[in-house]
């Protein structure tokens, strides 16, 4: 038997009258050093909260059963999909972590919809349903992060102009409520708990399952880059093409030339069944980008969904990925603050504060296309999604805090300009270390992260 001593921070294996026994499991509760050290540590290598155990479940109902304990003796439950938060969002210290990637079945497919296990990579979604000629109406950038961890948060990508975002395209879910409740919600089914659980970053239970929807999807994609040498015509271009849907995916980014300075990339996809093929010139025909340097590719849909790739595994070889801090930015702006925003950011930024394999994207979308309530988004009819994507050299405190510094105030600039943080720890989640243990009624279950 393993037991938690009441009234301290052990897990007991001797029975006694202070020692409450952790509920029958089919999966394990682990309490070694190597489980715990690797529970504190995630993507973003600054935080490091160590637990007293982790959970990987067996299945859903082993997930209610630690909530349920974790909520009856004053631990805090907190779910990690794949560990790719950058804040420690899926840490708790002195409390239990829920390994979600121990759930990642895929289940029944249909021909508009999959059920999948929470835990589940994005990347195994896609490989359940492209062969069959769907797929995701929205699919992030970068694809080994899991359902539930983007679900909490809300998930954007290029398609989000035309589809919303993740949470926005999900048929119903199973939650574990801050109660210990396992329950099945949906738009017909407790839409309270439905609409709650979405976008909130876990505040209000843990998704186990999700009923995604699915749509047709090409098998051929045609990639357009064009450059831009000036910020105004560069997002002026986006909003055009979000507006009027010529694409099915819209996005940018900004890259430092030397000697030159910043560049503003478009990245513009169109997706077809052969023999029938995009026209270059009518897509592209009122567009100021410069001629000279535009790159357009055709290839699978499906190596475009997973052109990230290459990046994580450059990333990797160089040690950066498991290694670096990753201080990263990312923010909702309210579309007619966005120029002068993202300009001051850019004026003000050289290469030494992005680091290596960081980089700056800008992704617009319709803000009325986000309707999960509590999804994030800018007061603004449109919504720009500006990342300042970071690293931070090793065994280097003070350009770490430098960053850490600059992201900060930029978020509060953005708050009081009517936009918003995106995938950044709430005040909720910040007071669970000042808790003593001892979750709030409302929050016994923290943020499931991806």
């Amino acid at each position: 038997m393993i037991g938690f001593r009441r009234g301290t921070r052990e897990w007991s294996t001797v029975p006694g009258p202070d020692v409450v026994a952790v509920p029958e499991l089919v999966g394990t509760l682990g309490t070694g050093a190597r489980e715990l050290a690797d529970a504190a540590v995630d993507f973003g290598h600054q935080v490091h909260r160590r637990p007293l155990a982790v959970l990987r479940p067996g299945n859903a109902a082993d997930v209610a059963a630690i909530v349920r304990f974790g909520r009856e003796n004053g631990l805090t439950v907190v779910p990690r999909g794949e560990g790719h938060s950058v804040d420690g969002q899926a840490q708790v210290r002195d409390g239990i972590v829920v390994d979600m990637s121990a759930l990642a079945e895929i289940g029944e497919r249909g021909p508009d919809r999959i059920s999948v296990a929470a835990g589940a990579r994005w990347s195994a979604v896609l490989g359940a349903t492209l062969p069959y000629g769907t797929a995701p109406p929205v699919v992030v950038d970068y694809l080994e992060m899991s359902v539930g961890g983007t679900l909490s948060v809300g998930g954007f990508s290029g398609a989000t102009h035309r589809h919303g975002c993740q949470a926005d395209n999900v048929h119903d879910l199973d939650v574990v409520t801050p109660d210990g409740e396992l329950l099945t919600c949906s738009p017909k089914r407790d839409a309270d708990l439905f609409d709650a659980v979405r976008g909130s970053q876990g505040q209000y239970g843990i998704i186990t399952r999700a009923t995604l929807a699915l749509a047709p999807a090409a098998s051929t994609a045609r990639r357009y880059l064009l450059t831009y040498h000036d910020l105004g015509p560069f997002l002026a271009d986006q909003r055009r093409l979000v507006d009027d849907r010529r694409f099915d995916y819209v996005g940018g980014q900004v890259r430092y030339v030397d000697g030159e300075g910043w560049r503003y990339l478009l990245e513009a996809v169109s997706t077809f069944d052969p023999p029938a093929e995009p026209d270059d010139r009518a897509l592209l025909g009122d567009l100021g980008y410069d001629r000279d340097t535009a790159e357009i590719d055709t290839g699978s849909y499906g190596d475009f969904l997973r052109r990230a790739a290459a990046m994580e595994a450059a990333m990797r070889s160089a040690g950066s990925w498991q290694r670096d801090p990753h201080p990263r930015c990312n923010l909702l702006l309210p579309g007619r603050h966005a120029e002068a925003v993202i300009g001051d950011v850019l004026g003000s930024l050289g290469p030494q504060d992005i680091g290596t394999g960081g980089g700056v994207m800008v992704y617009p979308f319709p803000t009325a296309r986000i309707v999960a309530p509590n999804v994030a988004r800018a007061q603004d009819p449109v919504t720009v999604l500006f990342g300042v994507q970071r690293t931070a050299p090793p065994d280097d405190p003070q350009t770490l805090d430098r960053m850490r510094r600059a992201n900060a105030v930029l978020r509060a600039r953005v708050t009081e300009l009517g936009g918003a943080a995106y995938a950044y720890p709430t005040a909720f989640h910040d007071a669970r270390e000042a808790a003593s243990g001892r979750p709030a009624p409302e929050a016994a279950a923290a943020l499931p992260t991806a």
